[in-house]
């Protein structure tokens, strides 16, 4: 979740007590919390809004939704100022931006701009891993600028904050440096942006220099955008550029990439049908709905043709537009309908399946368990992933994999509960991804201080007597998760349907686990196939 907090009195004064009283009203409609607490108000935002994280992007568009003001959506100008791009730079900082904001001296907008800024470093770059922002005073260096490599040792330059010292010592010494050091892969050379007279204006993405800092007298704004993320520049770019039009400011974008300035004003066409298969209707003042919600519109023959604004970032296709025409109509105004289902509903297939092996497994005294779907990569150094999902930049490295296997998750469920009295006897069943496909798969652990093959392969056979009516039989095979010679695949007919053998202590060492397991994982897929034959 994202948090905007002002106190009371800046707030009204800044956005005006008509708009402020509009605040609790326009979160019913756009899905925000708000809180008055100690004369501060505080806005709690879902991360599917980033244009909406600043009181000046809530008031326009309240202006836009209540007052019908279209004016306020910009068309942006042509800026000269050019950006250059040293092709040695391409490996460290694939993906650079930039455009100009100038009007009034920043005054009071001054620490906005800041906290602004932070916010898209911690939401769209991810604490600056997919995208930095350096902001410049364009009155104080000398355009054109150049992106570039430097050598460590040879760098010099005075930061926004007086540190002088070579760029190996600020990475090392500064506080900024120590905190995003580990962005730059090189351990020689640094980015660094210059004027066209040499001086640093920044080494993205740590740290700006003194020359082109910013202050409350800056009227001319230069801002670069560098990531390894090409969305995640693009929505800085347009998020920011958005925002200083909200503050006033005019703002130039060099004409150097169709791509990025086509992404200002896109089309998305959306027909009658789509509309009415989402909402349920169709509202007869969509056009206008679309407008109060900041889109601009045309009809066309069949439905409508949408222009998206640039800091929409979060509008990827027509369902996301339909939901805004659904959001100004007012969930509360689309009329329930009854489901006219056309049958009884029966049970899938599967579950009954699974039922009966849950039903067997408990006959026999296993309990049954529940491990994440999510896993650490960690659990499958040895085994090996072959999951092929993967999750980019995850919240926690605890999670960052989609499961291929399931005993990974329940060796880290028995280390939790090592401490229990033996054997402890446990069975899941669950979903794994195969290279890229989903599959069913049953998991069963038998953890004791003598757990051998010949405790699981009775589990096996007593299992699949009830299940098949083929010939069933083990394969020795070798995995890198079962001692050599210790087990195998498991064959039903002339199909191997899953694995079955003694544990790799190596492995069970990884999870602090002593005691021996001895343990089966099936394709529940392939087995109820064979049942039904």
């Amino acid at each position: 979740m994202v948090v905007i907090k002002e106190s009371k009195e800046k707030l009204i004064n800044d956005i005006g007590i008509n708009y402020y009283s509009t605040l609790g009203k326009f979160a019913d409609i756009i899905g925000y919390s708000i809180e008055e607490e100690n004369g501060e108000v505080k806005l709690e935002f879902n991360p599917d809004r980033p244009d909406l994280f600043s009181f000046y992007a809530l008031k326009c568009n309240m202006k836009t939704f209540y007052d019908m003001d279209y004016r306020i959506k910009p068309f942006f100008g042509k800026s000269s100022v050019i950006l250059q791009v040293d092709t040695s730079i391409k490996a460290e900082i694939p993906y650079v931006m930039s455009f100009i904001a100038r009007g009034k001296p920043l005054g009071n907008y001054y620490e906005h701009i800041i906290s602004y800024q932070e916010r898209l470093h911690e939401t769209i770059g991810k604490s600056r891993k997919k995208m930095a922002i350096g902001i410049h005073d364009i009155g104080n260096i000398h355009p054109p600028f150049l992106l570039t490599m430097k050598g460590m040792e040879t760098l010099e330059f005075t930061t926004y904050d007086n540190f002088h010292g070579t760029a190996r010592e600020i990475l090392e010494r500064h506080d900024k440096g120590k905190q995003f050091r580990d962005l730059i892969s090189s351990d020689k050379m640094v980015p660094v942006i210059l004027d066209s007279e040499g001086d640093v204006m920044s080494m993205p993405p740590i740290i700006n220099g003194y020359k082109s800092r910013i202050g409350e007298s800056t009227s001319q704004l230069f801002f670069d955008i560098t990531g390894n993320d090409y969305k995640a520049v693009l929505s800085a770019l347009y998020l920011f550029a958005y925002e200083m039009t909200y503050i006033g400011y005019e703002v130039l974008i060099p004409d150097i990439n169709r791509d990025i300035i086509d992404y200002d004003w896109r089309k998305i066409s959306l027909t009658h049908k789509e509309i009415k298969k989402l909402m349920g209707l169709e509202p007869e003042n969509t056009v206008v709905l679309l407008r109060k919600m900041g889109y601009r519109c045309e009809v066309m023959s069949g439905g409508y043709q949408v222009y998206v604004p640039g800091n929409r970032v979060d509008v990827m296709g027509p369902a996301d537009v339909i939901e805004d025409i659904a959001k100004a109509y007012g969930y509360d105004n689309i009329p329930f309908k009854k489901l006219n289902t056309g049958g009884t509903g029966i049970p899938y297939a599967f579950n009954e399946d699974e039922n009966i092996i849950k039903d067997i497994l408990i006959s026999i005294n296993y309990q049954e368990v529940r491990t994440f779907v999510l896993n650490s990569g960690e659990f499958y150094r040895i085994p090996g992933y072959s999951g092929d999902v993967t999750i980019t930049n995850p919240k926690s490295l605890e999670y960052s994999v989609i499961r291929d296997k399931l005993f990974p998750g329940m060796l880290s469920l028995l280390a939790i509960n090592k401490r229990r009295k033996l054997p402890l006897k446990i069975f899941e069943v669950g979903h794994v991804v195969i290279s890229g496909n989903q599959e069913n798969h049953l998991c069963v652990f038998y953890n004791n201080s003598k757990a051998s093959y010949s405790d699981i392969y009775g589990v096996l056979g007593y299992l699949l007597s009830r299940m098949v009516n083929v010939e069933t039989k083990v394969l020795q095979s070798d995995y890198k998760e079962i001692i050599p010679g210790r087990g195998g695949d498991i064959v039903a007919g002339d199909m191997a349907i899953g694995i079955i053998g003694e544990m790799n202590p190596e492995i069970l060492d990884n999870f602090g686990i002593q005691n021996p397991v001895a343990f089966l994982e099936i394709n529940l897929d392939k087995l109820s196939g064979i049942a039904k034959e």
